[in-house]
């Protein structure tokens, strides 16, 4: 079957209509076989342990590239509906916080540990010697271990409103382990400098306000549905940060290895 229209494109992978009610997420070259069907393998987990995802059909090749038939999800983003009302950022904060908590309450033994998921993305980048690296492990270890499905990559642009429902999409960074530590990752995300909440020009002045109404929003929503403590959550930002260097997303580099070097130092007063 050929591949229908362009309707998505993200830094892994195309997404083309397919056949009714379903997509084909074709993957960069870069990306063999395997590598897919291992994310192929964690959508299917997710969406077999209960959790509001896209079904996963097939792994098939077209044009030379390796891709996964999934169903399609109508509807819009949370990251289009605060560009086209950005009044409702609150709103949409406090939902994306109980969307994340309600994940958060499944669990999957199909799924990569926490600690597999860290190591692989820490040891994948170039800014941070060996030495480094294995101490930021190391640190992962030290902290309280979980059975909770993890996302791994949870944003506003992550999660479509299809009917009223919220359904979260992009599973390939999915883990099994402490919830807490991928709440960190969201909360980095929305203090990011190159966060990817645009707010229209007219209330351009408002934007860093907006960023910080959203972050505590959702992480104070977090922390009164599961009684996490902020230290707790804060705890985790050292390997999350050294993780998201990975991404190599401009305008973030310099942010996290002053994070990580800040947290490095309480190490070593």
């Amino acid at each position: 079957m050929e591949k229908g229209k362009l309707i998505g494109k993200g830094m892994t992978a195309e997404v083309y209509e397919w056949e009714k009610d379903r997509v084909l997420k074709l993957f960069a070259d870069r990306y063999n076989q395997d590598w897919v069907k291992v994310e192929a393998k964690k959508g299917s987990a997710v969406h077999n342990a209960g959790i509001s995802s896209p079904s996963v059909f097939d792994v098939i090749d077209v044009d030379g590239r390796t891709g996964i038939i999934l169903q399609q999800i109508y509807g819009k983003s949370m990251l289009r509906e605060i560009q086209e009302e950005p009044w409702k950022s609150y709103l949409f904060a406090q939902k994306l916080a109980r969307f994340h908590y309600k994940i958060h309450q499944y669990s999957s033994d199909e799924l990569p540990s926490q600690r597999e998921r860290f190591a692989f993305t820490i040891n994948r980048s170039s800014k941070l010697d060996g030495e480094t690296r294995n101490k930021i492990i190391d640190y992962v270890d030290s902290l309280p271990n979980g059975k909770s499905i993890c996302h791994g990559d949870l944003h506003f642009n992550n999660v479509i409103i299809s009917n009223k429902k919220l359904v979260a999409i992009d599973w390939s960074s999915a883990y099994q382990g402490n919830p807490l530590g991928d709440v960190a990752r969201t909360c980095m995300m929305m203090s990011s400098p190159s966060s990817p909440i645009r707010i229209p020009d007219v209330i351009s002045s408002f934007f860093q306000y907006a960023k910080w109404l959203i972050y505590w929003t959702y992480l104070n929503e977090y922390m009164r549905l599961s009684k996490a403590k902020f230290e707790d959550i804060d705890a985790w930002m050292l390997p999350v940060a050294a993780a998201k260097l990975k991404d190599k997303v401009h305008g973030d580099e310099k942010w996290l290895m002053d994070i990580i070097n800040k947290r490095l130092k309480q190490f070593n007063p």
